[in-house]
C-alpha cells in the first residue's frame, strides 16, 4: 500500500499513522488488495466531523485510490480511533461492500446488497455500526502489537489527555 500523510506537523505522528494504517489494513484487507491501494491521509485543523473517507472516481467499479481526512484533535489517541474507523470504510468500499449511488435523482448507499436512502439515522446505518464496532479493537491491537501503549503513555501526555468520548481503560486493557 502506498501511504502519504499531509498536515501531521510531527514526524513521529506521521510514522505512527503509517504503522497504524499497515496494522489496520492487514486485519481488514487481503494481501493482494493491500498491494493495489493508494491512501492519502490529510490531517486538518478544521473539519465538520472527526473524519471522512472517500475515493478517486477513476478506480470504479472498485476504487483503489482513497483519501482519508482526520480532524486534528488534542488527544492523539482519538486521531488513531478516527483513522481506524475510516479504514473500515475504506475496506467497505475497496471490497465493494458499500457503494454510493444516485438512483432516481436521489442519493442512496448500497451496503452488502441492501439499498439505504438518506432517511436512515446515522446511528442505524450498518456501515457505521461496523466501523464503530471495530475501531477500538483495531487501535488496541495496533498499540499492543507495536508495544506502543506503555511508552506513549509515559512519554507523551497529549496522547492520553482525558477525553469524555473515549475512556482508554475501556479501549485498552493492559
Amino acid at each position: 500500500m502506498i501511504v502519504t500523510v499531509r498536515g501531521a506537523k510531527d514526524n513521529q505522528l506521521t510514522k505512527l499513522l503509517k504503522m497504524a494504517v499497515d496494522s489496520f489494513a492487514n486485519k481488514l484487507l487481503s494481501p493482494q488488495l493491500i498491494k493495489n491501494i493508494t491512501l492519502n491521509i490529510y490531517i486538518k485543523d478544521k473539519l465538520d466531523a472527526g473524519g471522512y473517507c472517500d475515493y478517486e472516481e477513476e478506480g470504479l467499479p472498485l476504487p483503489r485510490t482513497f483519501n482519508i481526512e482526520i480532524k486534528r484533535v488534542k488527544t492523539k489517541i482519538h486521531m488513531f480511533l478516527i483513522l481506524a474507523h475510516e479504514m473500515v470504510h475504506l475496506k467497505q468500499m475497496a471490497k465493494g461492500e458499500m457503494k454510493d449511488r444516485y438512483k432516481k435523482s436521489k442519493y442512496v448507499t448500497v451496503y452488502r446488497g441492501e439499498t439505504y436512502g438518506d432517511d436512515i439515522s446515522y446511528w442505524d446505518q450498518p456501515w457505521e455500526i461496523e466501523a464503530y464496532g471495530l475501531e477500538q479493537s483495531l487501535v488496541a491491537k495496533f498499540l499492543i502489537e507495536h508495544d506502543q501503549f506503555k511508552s506513549l503513555k509515559q512519554k507523551h501526555a497529549d496522547w492520553f489527555v482525558y477525553d469524555e468520548e473515549y475512556d482508554l481503560d475501556d479501549i485498552i486493557k493492559v
